[in-house]
């Protein structure tokens, strides 16, 4: 095994040290793929649950940096057996504090199997600070880990981003890897989770088994989840169907277990309460069960913000049920980003504003929020749905034809502007920017789009946009993720292929 330490040689111990958390224990592998407790007794077998998704950690209902309130949340999925569980936590192992522990029965698959999505929340954590934990069932350890809470400002912070990642694939795997070896404090995924249409079953099939699974290695992924927290937004997957007009919605009566964004994940809820364009649902069966387990989060979880050591992030809904002119919307955005102190301001959503791709390029109705973000002082805006890596130089944009960007539901929202593009920044001799640079890191796992763009800056230019040249690289040949780490006024970006090697690097810095 390889890490960034050692190149050479690292034992699976010190592997799992960097993870922050131990083996899970106790459990066996099922024949459906699962993973149970094991039982000598053959009458009992039937009355152990089945892990559909072992014990993992999400953010939770946490945004800003403010010490004793801090919280995390240890979550599971079982099939529809009930067990007796037990969640502890503590600064050692004598753990000292319960969590209560909620259930919700949620339908796994279109053949109505039921399953059941538990959660606990860890509150009252301080910041900057190392807790262990413990998960048993019917009295066996099933999980123990520990994790680290988010940074105070003033300290140093790595994190991983990419998207578009769990489909089935062995890249999901690969990335899942070079992700655990970057040892990051957190994960930021830039949108489509899972494939094809955000289903329970299709995290569990295809999300879960990699980013949280037992063993280490290129080929199976690696044990993330069990101690590093997971950000994410929504993205076109998570919405699969179509109304009468075409225009996207969930449907449950077609696939009971969809929107499990909502579900299973945790995710902050400071977003705006009352939203201008919530993700649309239908369906008389099993929409019930829905809400029931997605409870506050849907759908105040589409739009969200969070602090962590030196950096604000915003995360936003970008689906094309979204108007990105909305006033309201404007103003929540205007609002979050300039209430922060953070020296790195980020902005999260999942269709790209710039991109010279041929697959989404008319998608760019998220072009409307560009002034708005200037104004606010962003840095860096991230971005998937492009299945590959581009990266644009610093960019000032200002729209001049807004009609496209306020058609919801349509496909094409082109939406044309002038560019001011600052060329002297290279990342190298010249680290400050003027500008907001715009990253599209969409190639965590799924098929990759766009070879004829693949270092190859002739092909990255389009006449729609005055055939200005804001791309600075672009590699659409290998699935890859961007590894951002930030001490004080200094940012380095690198965008880290799915075998470790480094494609792109940048430094930033501030006065």
């Amino acid at each position: 095994m390889t890490s960034p330490e050692n190149p050479q040689k690292i034992t699976r111990r010190r592997f799992l040290q960097i993870a922050g958390g131990t083996t899970f224990l106790a459990l066996v592998a099922s024949e459906n793929g699962g993973f149970s407790l094991p039982t000598t007794n053959a009458k009992n077998a039937n009355s152990q649950p089945i892990f559909s998704a072992l014990p993992y950690i999400q953010p939770g209902d946490n945004s800003r940096l403010i010490e004793g309130k801090g919280s995390l949340v240890v979550a599971w999925q079982t099939d529809d057996v009930a067990a007796r569980y037990e969640v502890v936590f503590g600064a050692d192992e004598s753990y000292g504090r319960a969590a209560t522990i909620i259930r919700a029965p949620r339908t796994v698959g279109d053949r109505g199997a039921k399953g059941l999505n538990y959660h606990a929340t860890l509150g009252g954590l301080k910041l900057q600070t190392r807790y262990v934990y413990r998960v048993k069932c019917n009295g066996q350890i099933v999980m123990k880990g520990f994790f680290t809470t988010r940074k105070k400002r003033g300290s140093g912070t790595r994190f991983v981003a990419f998207g578009d990642n769990s489909f089935g694939g062995t890249s999901d795997h690969r990335i899942a890897y070079q992700a655990y070896r970057a040892r990051p404090d957190f994960v930021m995924n830039t949108g489509d989770n899972v494939y094809d249409a955000g289903l329970n079953s299709e995290y569990a099939r295809h999300f879960f088994p990699v980013y949280n699974s037992p063993k280490i290695g290129p080929e199976v992924g690696a044990p993330l989840l069990r101690s590093v927290p997971f950000y994410t937004v929504i993205a076109n997957h998570d919405i699969p169907h179509r109304d009468a007009n075409g225009r996207p919605i969930v449907d449950f009566d077609k696939d009971p277990d969809a929107l499990a964004y909502f579900t299973a994940m945790h995710l902050p809820q400071n977003g705006p309460q009352f939203l201008a364009h919530p993700t649309r649902t239908q369906g008389k069966s099993h929409k019930t069960e829905f809400l029931n387990c997605a409870g506050n989060r849907f759908p105040r979880m589409a739009n969200y913000s969070f602090d962590y050591g030196d950096a604000h992030f915003l995360c936003l809904d970008s689906n094309v049920y979204v108007d990105p002119t909305n006033a309201a919307l404007q103003r929540f955005i205007e609002h979050d980003l300039t209430s922060t102190n953070a020296i790195w301001k980020f902005v999260v959503w999942h269709h790209p504003s710039f991109n010279v791709g041929d697959e989404h390029y008319v998608q760019q109705h998220m072009r409307a929020l560009s002034p708005l973000l200037e104004r606010c002082r962003v840095d860096f805006v991230l971005h998937g749905h492009e299945h590959n890596y581009q990266r644009t130089r610093p960019l000032h944009f200002a729209p001049t034809n807004l009609e496209k960007a306020r058609l919801v539901g349509e496909r094409d929202r082109r939406t044309p502007g002038h560019f001011r593009v600052d060329r002297a920044f290279d990342g190298r001799r010249v680290t400050r920017a003027n500008g907001i640079i715009y990253i599209v890191t969409g190639a965590g796992g799924n098929n990759l789009y766009d070879p004829e763009i693949n270092d190859n800056p002739r092909n990255w230019k389009r006449a729609d946009d005055g055939n200005v040249e804001y791309v600075a690289r672009a590699v659409s040949d290998r699935h890859s993720l961007s590894v951002f780490e930030m001490k004080g006024r200094k940012l380095i970006m690198k965008q880290v292929d799915e075998w470790g090697k480094t494609i792109d690097q940048i430094v930033v810095t501030k006065a």
